[in-house]
């Protein structure tokens, strides 16, 4: 039996990926000649730990193609595009919509299953005369996504009617993924999505919350936060790490979404517009420092990381991004093991960590490598180097070295 993916962006290759690994044939398209061709030879189009080795793997299952006919072979057909979102979070589903209809237009009795983030009611309008298409939730996380995506949790699947039989090949291709399967109607799976990442905001912003109230009082975060986890109601896998807010894309698109359906019924939106503003205020830390150092001339910067978090190569609303946007008349070095190729004449690539901190004099740690918590700080530190900023404590453990340097050092960790 193959199934086939609609669009080879993170999304669809991570689920392409985990399907050929379960033994299934796989049908992978998208329009982009010069993705297929890199496809084809193997090469990283994306950074996701493990994605392209099981890739190399599973190779005979796997079939790379512009030509849009390869996908009548498939039994189920999954719409896989990334959906792209805009500063504020709005999403642009132009694309899903129109790979649907030339689906639809073209494949009617096929099994379609949309994966691409939507917003609650989408489907619903799309797809009011047929029963074969369904909407499953996506919970993919950048940097464990092919491991997420082969072995999940639990699949919930919208469609128009729950209560009825589901196709036969639906039934065979997630029996082997051997999970609980949740049906539900459209709206409700399309709400779940959402659900989730509005819980995983909520983490996101007490968190920041208490470290801070923490630090003020003079408390630990570190006790605080193990006792947390030990606490069975919030669990060891609770996201418990301050942070410079909600970044990346797909908690602001989610939160977007959320407050315009509950301005649209006239709902309270008063608790997610404090997530907001909470959010706006913890990246505001790294604006005020960038404000000062804006008022110092000759300085030359130092940022270790400009992708959103470790384990991925997206940029998407990255606080890196933005502070060298906002960064005047600077010497700009930066280094990311995911990024070596970045349009921007303000910045100075290198080649590794050290040479960034070698040529600093204020350093910026904006992203949690774990290569970056590995580093031998060089003996040669710049004798100009005068103030650290790591905000999630990449190199707490040289806290006291650096005040003997008379380094000052910065985090929101404690």
């Amino acid at each position: 039996m193959k199934i086939g993916f609609f669009g080879l962006t993170h999304l669809g290759l991570n689920y392409l990926a985990a399907s050929a690994a379960k033994g299934f044939k796989v049908v992978g398209f998208d329009y982009n000649d010069n993705v297929i061709s890199k496809l084809n030879k193997f090469e990283k189009i994306i950074n996701e730990p493990n994605l392209f080795k099981n890739i190399k793997k599973f190779k005979k299952n796997i079939i790379f193609t512009n030509n849009f006919d390869e996908l009548k072979k498939c039994k189920i057909i999954f719409i896989s595009s990334d959906v792209k979102t805009d500063n504020k979070g709005k999403s642009d589903i132009f694309l899903v919509k129109k790979n649907i209809k030339k689906l639809c237009l073209n494949f009617k009795h096929k099994n379609i299953i949309v994966l691409s983030q939507v917003f609650p009611g989408f489907c619903e309008k799309i797809f009011s005369n047929s029963n074969s298409l369904y909407y499953q939730v996506e919970t993919l996380i950048f940097g464990n996504a092919f491991e997420r995506a082969k072995n999940p949790e639990r699949i919930i699947l919208g469609c128009k009617k729950p209560e009825g039989r589901t196709s036969k090949y639906i039934n065979i291709y997630y029996k082997r993924f051997k999970c609980p399967i949740i049906k539900t109607n459209y709206r409700t799976a399309e709400l779940v999505k959402i659900s989730i990442n509005l819980f995983l905001i909520s983490s996101v912003t007490t968190t920041n919350l208490i470290s801070k109230l923490s630090k003020k009082i003079g408390a630990s975060w570190n006790i605080i936060e193990q006792s947390l986890r030990l606490d069975k109601r919030i669990g060891k896998y609770a996201y418990l790490k301050p942070g410079l807010g909600i970044t990346g894309g797909n908690l602001e698109r989610d939160l977007f979404n959320i407050i315009s359906i509950s301005k649209k019924l006239k709902l309270n939106t008063n608790l997610f517009n404090a997530w907001k503003e909470i959010s706006y205020h913890q990246k505001k830390w790294i604006y005020d420092i960038n404000n000062k150092l804006n008022n110092s001339k000759k300085l030359c910067i130092g940022i270790l990381g400009l992708t959103y978090k470790e384990n991925t190569d997206s940029i998407k609303n990255s606080i890196s991004i933005e502070l060298i946007k906002k960064l005047k008349n600077k010497k700009i070095y930066v280094f990311d093991p995911a990024i070596n190729n970045l349009k921007n004449k303000k910045i100075h690539i290198m080649e590794n960590e050290k040479q960034v901190i070698s040529n600093s004099d204020i350093l910026f740690v904006l992203t949690e490598w774990k290569q970056f918590k590995k580093i031998t700080l060089p003996s040669k530190i710049n004798k100009n180097l005068k103030i650290i900023i790591d905000p999630y404590g990449v190199f707490f453990n040289y806290k006291t070295d650096f005040k003997k340097r008379k380094i000052k050092y910065l985090s929101l960790t404690s």
